[in-house]
């Protein structure tokens, strides 16, 4: 307080300190924009709907303060912040000011799983059922409550492959002239089909035993890229029809997750890879905080 009614000094020290206190605020105005956007997205409004409700609050919260009150302002959002009353604090999302020690180029897993690739066209080279035996190996340590390992595959080669045609065009009702047969199953030499088989289990509800099941697949599909085979994760809206189902040999209970392609990586996608420009999804999305 004295130096606030002090001499020329003082005065030129608070117009200063008002210049300054003005940059925060905007800073801080900013932030809290962000975060009305966020809440509000949170409340269920689409992205466009939260940034124009955001919007409206930052023109009603405009109107009411008076510009000459910064000070003021700042001295109250510190009051508040060191209050002990029960308040909604303002959400500010995850902090992003301390640099990642993580290097997605020099470690070999982070690279596979930045660098993965879907390739719906492969070659007929392929593992062989020993090779498959050890990527199975490697994918068992999926995250799995109590361990049930709720899935198994099925290697699918050569005249099954036929078929597994002839069962979905079964389930489709599709009769094929003579000689005629689906070529859809022979887009690859071998297919593997991915099998959810839960378990009853008090502490484990089914959808978590198809989550663990749906890791294994995806493990599995990481496992064959770092390996260097191509492959593609197929299904359709016959993949759990009654004859697909019975030439599976499913259980009731057990579901079938698709199928997936295998082969060698045809030589012009591995031209394209090292130059490939997808970017991958801004990861700033899929993370956030209470």
């Amino acid at each position: 307080m004295g130096e606030l009614m002090g001499g020329h000094k003082d005065k030129k020290h608070k117009s200063k300190k008002t210049k300054r206190s003005g940059r925060d605020l905007n800073g801080d105005a900013c932030e809290v924009t962000k975060d009305r956007v966020r809440a509000h997205f949170l409340d269920g409004n689409t992205g466009p709907w939260a940034k124009n409700l955001a919007a409206q609050d930052a023109q009603t919260a405009h109107s009411t303060q008076n510009a000459d009150d910064a000070d003021a302002a700042e001295a109250a959002a510190v009051s508040a912040k060191s209050s002990t009353a029960s308040v909604t604090p303002t959400r500010r999302g995850p902090d992003y000011s301390v640099p990642s020690s993580i290097d997605i180029v020099a470690d070999p897993v982070l690279h596979a799983l930045s660098t993965r690739r879907s390739i719906s066209k492969v070659d007929p080279e392929t593992p062989n059922d020993s090779d498959l035996l050890e990527i199975i190996r490697s994918i068992s340590a999926v995250a799995d409550h109590k361990a049930l390992r709720p899935w198994r595959f099925l290697i699918i080669r050569g005249d099954d492959r036929h078929r597994l045609g002839a069962a979905l065009d079964e389930a489709a009702g599709v009769v094929r002239k003579p000689g005629e047969t689906n070529t859809k199953p022979l887009r690859a030499e071998l297919l593997l089909a991915l099998v959810a088989s839960p378990v009853k289990h008090d502490k484990v509800p089914e959808w978590e035993q198809h989550a663990t099941a749906s890791g294994a697949g995806h493990l599995l599909e990481l496992a064959l890229w770092q390996a260097g085979w191509g492959v593609m994760w197929r299904s359709g809206t016959l993949t759990n029809s009654e004859p697909v189902r019975r030439l599976h040999r499913l259980d009731d209970h057990e579901l079938l997750m698709g199928w997936f392609y295998i082969g060698a990586v045809p030589e012009r996608y591995r031209q394209r890879l090292p130059t490939s420009t997808r970017p991958l999804p801004k990861p700033e999305q899929f993370l956030d905080t209470l």
